[in-house]
């Protein structure tokens, strides 16, 4: 029988290492799997289709779904789940000791639909009473910068969402003190060098992460696997 060539591109994930290194086949297809960061992945799907199976963005996927123009049937293959609360990060200086400290605040982030910035923003709003038009909003590349939304976004009445300068990046405005605080899947360079301007919102978020899922039974789905068409 004669094999269809198919790619699968997917995070290096050990849950998906056994299609990766051939352990496990795909039946009847010969595979070639492009172990990718999920931000390549995502834009390259979303804006060219150019895979055939692929790691997706759960909130991009549900958007091109509504919208009529997913290209991509999303099976229920999670092959990422994360809690969030560890990736809210604030300026010592802004006065943010809480949640609600973040109403009237400028607020970064590197795309408003990434699928970890809509469960923080829906923990924010759900669980501490802070809404998105609560928030000034700016969006784009987090280290470097001319990041844009991966798909087309409409207007949102009542919502302050700008994107910033092409030639700055938030984890510069967020030490210049030009943001107050950042909402991001990804650990900023800053925080991790241990620079003081910046802190996590939930010092202890593996005990705010506990309590959230004591109270709500979820475990947040980030990523989902998609067929094309």
């Amino acid at each position: 029988m004669v094999e269809v060539p198919i790619t699968i591109a997917c995070g290096n994930y050990d849950r998906t290492g056994a299609i990766k290194d051939g352990r496990v086949k795909v039946e009847g297809c010969a595979v070639t799997y492009l172990p990718l960061y999920p931000e390549e992945i995502f834009f390259r799907t979303f804006r060219y289709q150019e895979f055939d199976v692929s790691e997706l963005s759960f909130s991009s996927y549900i958007r091109t779904v509504a919208a009529g123009t997913s290209a991509y049937i999303g099976i229920p293959a999670f092959v990422s789940r994360l809690f969030r609360h560890s990736d809210f990060y604030v300026r010592t200086d802004a006065g943010i000791r809480a949640p609600a400290d973040l109403r009237g605040k400028r607020v970064g982030l590197p795309e408003y639909q990434i699928t970890a910035v809509v469960w923080m923003r829906g923990l924010m709003q759900h669980e501490y009473g802070v809404k998105p038009t609560d928030i000034h909003w700016r969006s784009g590349g987090q280290e470097e910068a001319g990041r844009d939304e991966r798909t087309p976004l409409k207007p949102i009445a009542g919502l302050d969402l700008e994107p910033i300068g092409k030639d700055q990046t938030l984890v510069g405005m967020l030490r210049d003190g030009e943001l107050d605080a950042l909402f991001t899947a990804r650990a900023p360079s800053s925080f991790l060098r241990g620079d003081t301007h910046i802190k996590r919102l939930f010092a202890n978020s593996r005990e705010a992460e506990q309590a959230y899922y004591k109270k709500t039974r979820m475990f947040p789905i980030m990523h989902l696997v998609g067929i094309k068409k």
